[in-house]
């Protein structure tokens, strides 16, 4: 399966983002009766976006150019350059600057569950992949399964 563009708000922050993907989870809670409460660390890890693997030199990123990394990202996944975990790390690091554990739980999946994903280990149903394509504006679709065929939809408009 596919991951496929559903476009989000260019002036989206990462902030924004995090706070839509929490409001969204409790939503879902509160429909499903679970349980909101976190530990004291868990609320602190929720509320405090840390980057992984980030350097200490590391410079604040526009959203303009968190919109054109994420759009380079795409566009390597639709042509079969990357592979869906491989897109979700890279955008999970590169997009939101999030650890596993702390994106993991914004998006209500477990930290192996996640893992697993960016691993290309085992195989997960739509509503899984939904949920952790969600924060990129991205769902899982069905693409034609040849890369010249996509390119020649996206490039000429039809089919070649």
């Amino acid at each position: 399966m596919g991951a496929t563009m559903n476009k989000p708000s260019n002036k989206e922050s990462v902030q924004d983002t995090v706070a839509r993907l929490r409001a969204s989870r409790n939503q879902q809670q509160a429909k499903t009766g679970k349980n909101a409460t976190h530990s004291t660390k868990e609320r602190m890890q929720l509320n405090t976006p840390t980057r992984s693997k980030a350097s200490k030199n590391a410079k604040a990123v526009s959203a303009a150019e968190r919109k054109t990394e994420a759009n380079k990202i795409i566009k390597h996944l639709l042509l079969g350059e990357l592979t869906q975990g491989q897109a979700l790390k890279s955008l999970r690091i590169n997009i939101l600057g999030l650890k596993q554990d702390v994106f993991a739980r914004l998006v209500d999946v477990s930290r192996k569950t996640l893992s697993d994903i960016e691993n290309d280990r085992g195989s997960y149903n739509t509503e899984i992949l939904n949920k952790v394509f969600k924060p990129f504006g991205l769902k899982v679709g069905m693409l034609p399964s040849s890369p010249n065929v996509l390119k020649s939809l996206l490039i000429d408009g039809e089919a070649g």
